[in-house]
């Protein structure tokens, strides 16, 4: 096409491209220096998994060689040049696509948010910048990366100065005040005089205070030579272990109580049987 980027074009953006780290490795596989792009999504590839996504079918994946084709659009260019390996890994990994697997990763839900975002912003890049060579995408590397990295240490040696010479003053006022506060009156007199006080240096320091003794403990009274105490009585409402009591007689005269009332019992019975005498008989 006449209106089409011119093969010098393509090398350089293409030169710039592959010169940034994540560009270097397959997005697939991670082999070095890859030669093959997809421009759906904006990757780099290596020319293995150039076929896998030709199996995939163009409404997936559309496969470009970047040293062989000459044919580029400059709407497939800026697709190239605002996405990029890194890019797509970050926004894969976002939306939790993490397979390793290409037919399960370029039919998932992330990669149509993708492809469709990457298209987008590739149409609002053509409306603002047109045929312009190379645009600020933060996708490539350009000369001046020195420059910009000179310009950041910079910045944050700036930074860290301003945060030494921040602290330095913050030590500065707390040292008048802690000498104020140490010295007393000593201050109040180079006010007056106009000079430090000589017999305040001069003078003996004072001695340090005793320590706080500790009030001894009271010795704990012995009990070897105390009386015992009382043994409680059981009352009636005393308990008793299971109902037991002590056995106060002997077991030979509960026996023979027993035998005795035994006797008396059987006497009674045998009077009641015994008949009684008819008057008749007599």
């Amino acid at each position: 096409m006449s209106d089409g980027p011119a093969k010098s074009d393509i090398q350089q953006i293409f030169k710039r491209l592959r010169s940034a780290a994540p560009n270097k490795v397959c997005f697939d596989c991670g082999a070095k220096n890859p030669t093959w792009a997809s421009i759906t999504y904006g990757i780099f590839i290596c020319i293995d998994c150039s076929g896998i996504h030709r199996s995939l079918g163009v409404h997936l994946t559309f496969i470009r060689s970047t040293n062989l084709d000459t044919n580029w659009s400059w709407q497939q260019l800026r697709q190239m040049q605002l996405g990029g390996n890194a890019k797509a890994t970050t926004f894969f990994r976002s939306h939790n696509c993490t397979s390793t697997d290409t037919q399960v990763k370029y039919n998932s839900r992330a990669a149509q948010l993708y492809r469709e975002k990457l298209h987008h912003a590739a149409a609002q890049a053509m409306r603002l910048h047109g045929t312009k060579l190379h645009i600020d995408t933060g996708n490539e590397v350009s000369n001046d990366d020195g420059d910009s990295a000179a310009k950041e240490d910079d910045f944050f040696s700036q930074e860290q100065s301003a945060a030494n010479s921040q602290l330095f003053e913050d030590s500065a006022v707390t040292k008048p005040v802690a000498k104020s506060v140490q010295n007393g009156d000593t201050d109040k007199n180079e006010l007056d005089t106009g000079a430090p006080n000589v017999e305040l240096a001069l003078a003996p320091s004072p001695a340090p205070a005793a320590p706080a003794t500790s009030k001894p403990a009271a010795a704990k009274k012995s009990t070897l030579g105390g009386k015992k105490p009382a043994a409680k009585k059981g009352g009636l409402g005393a308990k008793k272990g299971l109902g037991a009591t002590k056995a106060t007689k002997n077991f030979a005269e509960i026996e023979a109580e027993a035998e005795m009332a035994d006797k008396i019992a059987t006497s009674r019975m045998e009077m009641k049987i015994e008949p009684e005498k008819n008057p008749e008989d007599e």
